[in-house]
C-alpha cells in the first residue's frame, strides 16, 4: 500500500529530527532545515507531497515567504500547507489564513493532536483532487440562497481555490472577492474555508 508523504519544513534540527521520526511511522516523510532547498526539491519532484508542515520562523526564507512561492506555482499551489510555530499572536495566525494555510498549529504540539489533523487534512486533499465538485442539489434548502455571484464563488472554493485565483478567474478586486467568500461561508454555515467539503460530490 502506498503511503502519504509528508513534507516538513523547520531549520529547528531538534524538532524536524522528532517529527521526522513520529511520522515515519505512518508517512514517507521529507525534512528539511531550509525553505529555499525545500522549494528546489518540490520543483523537481514528479509525485509532491499530499501536506506541507512548514515553520514560520525561520532562517533565509520564512515560512511567509516559501508559502508565498508555493501559492506561486501552479503545480504546487492546491497542497494543503500547515504553519506549525511558536509564533502565538493572533496577527500572525491571521496573517498565515489569509494566505490560504489549511491550518496554524503552535507549538508544541501533541503527537495525538498532529496526527489526528494530519489524517484529516490527508483526508480533504483526497476529495479535492478526486472530487471537488459542489454538490449544488444541497444547496437548495439554504435559508438564504446564493445569489449567481456567490454561486460562482461556492464552486472555486470547493475546488479549493485561493482568494487571488477567485480573483483572476472572476476578474473581480481582492476586496470584492473576499466579501463574496465571507458571504458564501455565512450562507452555508462555514466556520473555515475547509469545511465546504460538506457541500462535496
Amino acid at each position: 500500500m502506498t503511503r502519504n508523504k509528508i513534507m516538513i519544513i523547520d531549520d529547528d534540527a531538534e524538532v524536524l529530527s522528532l517529527m521526522k521520526k513520529q511520522l515515519a511511522v505512518l508517512y514517507e516523510v521529507e525534512a528539511f532545515s531550509s525553505g529555499k532547498e525545500a522549494l528546489e526539491l518540490l520543483g523537481k519532484e514528479e509525485e509532491p507531497p499530499q501536506l506541507i508542515l512548514l515553520d514560520i520562523m525561520m532562517s533565509g526564507m520564512d515560512g511567509y515567504e516559501v508559502l508565498g512561492c508555493l501559492k506561486a506555482d501552479e503545480k504546487l499551489k492546491r497542497i494543503p500547507v500547515v504553519f506549525l510555530t511558536g509564533m502565538t499572536d493572533e496577527v500572525s495566525e491571521c496573517r498565515g489564513l489569509e494566505m490560504d494555510v489549511v491550518d496554524y498549529l503552535k507549538k508544541p504540539v501533541s503527537g495525538k493532536v498532529l496526527f489526528a489533523r494530519i489524517q484529516h487534512y490527508l483526508e480533504l486533499y483526497s476529495e479535492t483532487e478526486k472530487k471537488g465538485k459542489l454538490d449544488e442539489t444541497k444547496l437548495s434548502d439554504l435559508p438564504q440562497p446564493l445569489s449567481e455571484r456567490e454561486l460562482e464563488t461556492a464552486r472555486l472554493m470547493a475546488e479549493f481555490r485561493s482568494d487571488r485565483e477567485i480573483c483572476d478567474i472572476l476578474h473581480i478586486s481582492m476586496p470584492y472577492a473576499k466579501k463574496l467568500v465571507a458571504a458564501v461561508k455565512e450562507k452555508l454555515g462555514l466556520e473555515k474555508r475547509g469545511d465546504i467539503r460538506r457541500f462535496l460530490l
